[in-house]
């Protein structure tokens, strides 16, 4: 079938098949929608930040993971100040990194926190 016929048939503009068909997009490699704001490197410096946090007990909010990345992207001058990332960049954030989860906090047991006290964690 020729790519005009192609394009005609399935509803597809003729550029993005003869693009494809001459190789100049990979299909394998090829996005769809907007790129990340951050790059790789930079979420991963934002991924070990909120595990060593979490590690240390201490979750960040949803709201708290966005106003995170909010400073973040304006100590990188890539937004600014009063143009904060939203919910939607943390959905797919958590999409493209699914080893992080979004726990509710859990209340510490009375008889826990007080077992807890420096005397006893250090003997």
């Amino acid at each position: 079938m020729s790519v005009k016929k192609a394009a005609k048939v399935y509803n597809v503009p003729i550029t993005t098949l003869r693009d494809r068909v001459l190789g100049k997009v990979d299909h394998a490699s090829a996005l769809i929608g907007k790129h990340p704001m951050f790059t790789h490197d930079e979420e991963v410096k934002l991924v070990h930040h909120i595990k060593t946090m979490a590690g240390f007990g201490y979750g960040y909010t949803r709201q708290e993971c966005v106003n995170l990345a909010s400073e973040f992207a304006v100590q990188l001058s890539k937004r600014g100040k009063h143009q904060p990332v939203s919910m939607k960049w943390l959905r797919g954030f958590l999409k493209r990194w699914p080893e992080l989860k979004v726990l509710k906090p859990k209340g510490l047991e009375y008889a826990r926190a007080k077992m807890a006290s420096q005397s006893i964690v250090t003997s």
